[in-house]
């Protein structure tokens, strides 16, 4: 990954765009879901910015239609979504069967890349394992190698940005309310200590 692309990096999960039932939006302070989905819209928008790349670790919407599901894409004015499945699958993995791996295309504008459900990279000495799901155990957890995922929405206590014993991190909506930099990934992955890990 080259420095352009980590500075310009930004993650979430679980927005759930769309999602219609009152225990989520509402939580989260919505009237419906069309209120959640433009407030999340303007969100993105004004955090991640035209240069920006939204890493999305799935989740990113429910009960859309395709046609839905590009309505809400040609709104982000980001550069470009890098997305990972989830356990509610959004159109594009319906069309495909969940079988592609590191598709890429364009809806209206915004590029988009399918990472389908597991993506790793490294920045230099650091790791980052990307999965919609919290995991136990990941590549180079015992050298500091970071675990970002999503699902939980902040109640899985380990991935919580607080716990201080494990370098995996819950990067969900509902813990964050907007994306995170990689630069605020890696502040509150600091604050983890490596040296307090239980292996299986």
């Amino acid at each position: 990954m080259s420095e352009e692309e980590y500075s310009n990096l930004y993650v979430t999960s679980d927005t759930h765009f769309g999602h219609n039932k009152e225990f989520l939006y509402g939580k989260r302070g919505y009237q419906n879901p069309e209120e959640m989905n433009q407030d999340m819209i303007r969100i993105i928008n004004e955090t991640v910015g035209e240069n920006g790349i939204l890493l999305h670790l799935g989740d990113f919407c429910l009960n859309t239609s395709l046609e839905q599901y590009e309505t809400i894409m040609f709104q982000l004015k980001v550069k470009a979504v890098w997305m990972l499945w989830g356990n509610h699958n959004n159109p594009i993995q319906k069309s495909y069967g969940g079988s592609v791996h590191q598709i890429a295309g364009s809806i209206r504008g915004t590029m988009v890349r399918y990472l389908h459900h597991y993506f790793t990279f490294r920045k230099g000495r650091k790791t980052f394992v990307c999965f919609h799901f919290p995991i136990h155990s990941w590549d180079g957890m015992s050298d500091g190698g970071m675990h970002l995922c999503g699902h939980s929405h902040g109640t899985l206590p380990i991935s919580r940005p607080e716990n201080k014993t494990h370098k995996i991190l819950d990067c969900g909506w509902d813990v964050h309310g907007k994306p995170l930099s990689f630069k605020e990934v890696e502040a509150i992955m600091d604050t983890k200590d490596v040296n307090n890990l239980h292996h299986p």
